[in-house]
């Protein structure tokens, strides 16, 4: 009798163990940056769960605004109001109606903590769904930390510009859920109380789960295409007549597609945000390009740095969106460019980062993992296999 409680703890931190070890660290690092950004824009945070998640709710929001100096709000910690609108009008819409109220906005992001998912055949957390379509119609970022992989998906709607692979802004998923966010699969939002939750949660994880995939990051100006090249400083190609696409650049993006990496450009473009260039110039500069080889994805930020939330080069931001939307493992994927600021995001980003060769005269103020000379020695490097141990490489 006296073994029972003994076994049961140990079961209990055993369960907590493999469920932290199945965690991808990579895809709470983008969570993180994301809800740095929100913080940045000004937006708020607004947590919904049910049950037991309800009550890791108002423990997160009290965490999210005195650690995080973000605002947020939870619904369910408003007592009254909750068992009021459940009494007058429905359980299904509490939060949807909570959160018109509080006149939901594009800039604001929801927090879906569930160990169950939403699913309204079955009755499962239908105010969760009703919040999050309302978070869809209006733009919100909608970001998950659930525990199985059934619960709700609305038809995915595309946006303009976005040919079906989630590289539009306003694809991530809360298990398959349109908007601008990440889930984290398998961490149970009753984590941190009773072991059936974590249980539970671990058995539905290891049942649904994907494989991570592996990707190389780009750089586009001086690593696909000729940078133009001023008092030894790098720029864009003004508009589409002055695109040229590298040697051997196309060849090596169709070798690394082939052998199964997504291929995802990163590229910072200011000049759109300083007037120099449109982003109709910066989209058929685009098009040219993913008309040459198999390309991915392509994020861009169009802002000066320090009014980027988190997006210019060398912060990680593009990097992070790509790793949410696509499920890549970044501690396995790779930044190939010609700046320091390429491979300070890769680094960021946890990437093996590879210095492509230029006689530019600005410092390399982060060091590379490896240097080569072209983006076909970087994809000749990759091919070959993992490169040799990141502490073994010089630059």
């Amino acid at each position: 009798m006296t073994d029972a409680p003994s076994s049961h703890a140990r079961t209990f931190l055993d369960e907590a163990a493999r469920i932290a070890a199945a965690l991808d660290a990579g895809r709470i690092e983008a969570l993180a940056a994301r809800l740095a950004h929100l913080r940045q824009a000004g937006g708020r945070l607004f947590v919904l769960g049910v049950g037991g998640s309800a009550a890791n709710c108002g423990h997160a929001v009290n965490d999210f605004r005195k650690l995080c100096a973000i605002e947020a709000y939870a619904p369910t910690d408003n007592v009254a109001e909750l068992t009021a609108r459940t009494n007058d009008e429905g359980w299904d819409t509490v939060f949807a109606a909570w959160l018109r109220v509080s006149r939901l906005a594009a800039r604001d992001a929801l927090l879906v903590l569930s160990v169950g998912g939403g699913d309204r055949e079955r009755n499962v957390s239908a105010n969760l769904i009703a919040a999050i379509e309302l978070a869809r119609e209006r733009g919100a970022a909608v970001f998950g930390i659930v525990g199985r992989a059934d619960g709700y998906r609305p038809h995915r709607r595309r946006r303009r510009g976005d040919p079906g692979t989630g590289t539009g802004q306003g694809h991530a998923p809360f298990r398959g859920v349109p908007g601008r966010g990440l889930a984290l699969p398998g961490l149970a939002s009753g984590a941190a109380g009773p072991g059936h939750h974590l249980g539970r949660a671990h058995r539905r994880h290891r049942r649904a789960r994907r494989p991570m995939r592996r990707a190389v990051f780009l750089d586009r100006d001086g690593t696909i295409n000729r940078a133009i090249v001023r008092d030894g400083r790098p720029y864009p190609p003004p508009d589409l007549a002055a695109l040229e696409i590298l040697p051997g650049a196309a060849d090596a993006v169709r070798r690394l597609h082939t052998a199964g990496f997504l291929t995802v450009i990163v590229t910072n473009q200011p000049d759109v945000a300083r007037g120099l260039q449109s982003r109709a110039t910066v989209a058929a500069i685009h098009a040219a390009i993913r008309a040459a080889m198999p390309i991915t994805a392509i994020r861009a930020c169009y802002a000066e740095e320090g009014k980027d939330g988190g997006r210019y080069k060398p912060a990680p931001g593009m990097l992070l969106e790509a790793a949410a939307s696509f499920g890549i493992a970044l501690a396995d994927s790779f930044m190939v460019g010609d700046r320091w600021r390429d491979v300070g995001a890769g680094a960021a980003a946890g990437c093996f980062t590879i210095l492509i060769e230029s006689d530019y005269t600005e410092p390399v103020r982060c060091r590379p993992d490896a240097v080569v000379a072209s983006l076909a020695a970087a994809a000749d490097l990759i091919l070959a296999g993992r490169p040799p141990d990141r502490s073994a490489q010089g630059s």
